[in-house]
Parts: structure tokens; C-alpha cells; sequence
């Protein structure tokens, strides 16, 4: 969205956070601003920050055609500051509606907005998908230069994948998610072929917040790659964390919590999870509408290719 500077008395930037960090080089390309605010200015207010003159919020219903540009990355945060500034002779906006950033997309959205499989953002993310790309499935970039790839005929009930910065994300072919969220950021995560997540599944390769050796004040928490194998079915309310690897063919029990490395065809389970047996395989075929005895009597004979 290109601002016109002159159509203002005053131009206001409103959540100076972590998120008006990691943006405001881009910003400052569409915007310049007259003021900052944040309530964390209400009583301690220096006269500027990054030479830019600071206003307190109490003093915002005193401008006149102002245009409040919100940069908060939590949507729940921006909500709040939209209902708290109910100012009648002011525009509020996110700062994504300048910088052109979608707040999400959704498979749907990425079949209409390409059908050739290749989406690309200014930001250079790019998503790689074709004609089966579930349209429940939603993509949040809150960064820039991640790639997610996903492969023919996988099944999504409720996916929410979200991106911070050089991520990358691959869904193997013929998956299937009931229930997941995956959060994505300077490392890799890949999800198998033939694999089931199960509701409330989370998997992250990094951790949202920084942590410290306390005597050397380095980071000991960067983010890692993340390999669920072919074949793997990932129960109930199962957290997958930064560094986890599942063999093909495995079972990840239900509330299980892990950053382990496991081997193939193995049930894991706890928290932190450990090996409850071995030499195990699983067939898709409901328990509450069939009952096998063997393998062989299963129509789905997926875990056969992976043995």
C-alpha cells in the first residue's frame, strides 16, 4: 500500500515490539513517520527512539486526520489495540497492509491465486504445491526467504503452519492431518510420505524465545532440523520440538513429548519419550469399525513398502 505522506497531519507508529524491529528497515521504504507510540510509554517516555519523536497514547485523540500504522506480529495483540483506540478522527491499519504482506493464505487462496503449483511473495517465500493442495490448509509468513513444499493428494482437516524467517517445510505425498499446527523458522522440517497426524499435534524446529548460558551469556537454543520419516503416525496432542527424528513406520503415542532421535518401527511414548517396543508396523484400518487379526487383511497396505 503506497501512503501518501501529505493526505495526514500525522502519521503514527503504534506497538514498538519485536515485530517493529524485525520490519521497520522495510517499512521505512513506504513510510515516514511523524511519531512513535507504545503503552510501555505511558509513564517513562524518552524524547525519541531512532530519531523518531515518541507521543503518548493519552495525547492520540488530540490529533487531527492522523493514520495509526499498528506493528504488532500477534494477531490477538493488534485486536486489543484496535478496540483501545477508538479515535474518531483517526485511520488505524497493520503495518502488513503496507508492506504488502498477506496476515495468511490458505490452499484455497493458492489455487485461485496461481494455477501453475508456484506461489512467490515479494518477501521471497515461496510455496510449492499442485492441484490437491487442501483448501483448509493455512499459511502464515511472518518473515521472509522460507519455502514450503506439498505433495500430491494430501489430506488436511485443520493445518496451520506458520513461518518466521528461512524456513523450510516439506509434506510428503498422500498425508494425512486431522489436527496440527507447525511453527517453522531457520531450519527445516519435513513430514514423510504415508504419514497420519493425529488432533492437536504441534511440531516447532525452534523455540519463539532465546535462551543464555548464564556464565557465557551465549545461545545455546538455535533452531534444528526436524525428519518425521515415511510412514509415521504421531498420536493425540503429540509435541514434536527442535532436533526430533522418527523412523519410518514408527508410532508416536499420544501426549508424547520429544527432541529425541528414534529409529524405525518403533512405538515411543512419555515425556520424555522412550522406546515401549520394537518391531512394530500400522495399518490406517479405524478399531472402531474393524477388527483384524493380520496385516494382510487390511486394505491399507501401506506400511508393506516401508517394512
Amino acid at each position: 500500500m503506497k501512503i501518501n505522506q501529505g493526505q495526514y497531519e500525522s502519521i503514527i507508529i503504534y506497538g514498538i515490539g519485536q515485530y517493529f524491529e524485525s520490519i521497520k528497515e522495510d517499512l521505512f521504504q513506504y513510510v515516514e513517520p511523524d511519531y512513535l507510540c507504545d503503552r510501555k510509554w505511558d509513564d517513562d517516555v524518552p524524547s525519541s527512539y531512532h530519531g523518531i519523536p515518541i507521543i503518548k497514547r493519552k495525547e492520540l485523540p488530540h490529533l487531527k486526520n492522523s493514520l495509526i500504522i499498528i506493528t504488532t506480529g500477534s494477531p490477538w495483540i493488534t485486536a486489543s489495540i484496535k478496540n483501545e483506540l477508538k479515535l474518531e478522527e483517526a485511520s488505524v491499519i497493520h503495518a502488513n497492509e503496507v508492506l504488502g504482506r498477506p496476515k495468511s493464505i490458505t490452499g484455497k487462496e493458492l489455487k485461485e491465486a496461481s494455477h501453475k503449483g508456484y506461489y512467490q511473495d515479494i518477501w521471497e517465500n515461496r510455496i510449492y504445491f499442485n492441484e490437491t493442495v487442501p483448501n483448509s490448509i493455512i499459511i502464515n509468513f511472518l518473515g521472509k526467504n522460507n519455502t514450503l513444499e506439498i505433495g500430491t493428494n494430501v489430506t488436511v482437516n485443520n493445518l496451520k503452519i506458520s513461518f518466521g524467517n528461512g524456513g523450510r517445510c516439506s509434506i510428503g505425498e498422500r498425508t494425512e492431518v486431522m489436527g496440527a499446527n507447525f511453527a517453522v523458522s531457520g531450519a527445516s522440517l519435513k513430514i514423510g510420505r504415508d504419514c497420519l497426524l493425529s488432533f492437536g499435534v504441534f511440531i516447532r524446529n525452534h523455540d519463539s524465545h532465546h535462551i543464555f548460558d548464564v556464565h557465557t551469556h551465549e545461545r545455546i537454543n538455535y533452531p534444528k532440523d526436524i525428519v518425521i520419516d515415511d510412514h509415521v503416525w504421531i498420536g493425540q496432542n503429540a509435541i514434536i520440538l527442535p532436533g526430533a527424528g522418527i523412523g519410518r513406520n514408527s508410532i508416536v503415542g499420544a501426549g508424547t513429548v520429544t527432541s529425541g532421535q528414534f529409529g524405525e518401527n518403533l512405538i515411543i511414548a512419555g515425556c520424555p519419550a522412550r522406546v515401549i517396543r520394537k518391531q512394530v508396523c500400522w495399518s490406517r484400518e479405524d478399531t472402531a469399525y474393524f477388527s483384524y487379526d493380520t496385516l494382510e487383511e487390511c486394505a491399507s497396505q501401506e506400511a508393506l513398502k516401508y517394512l
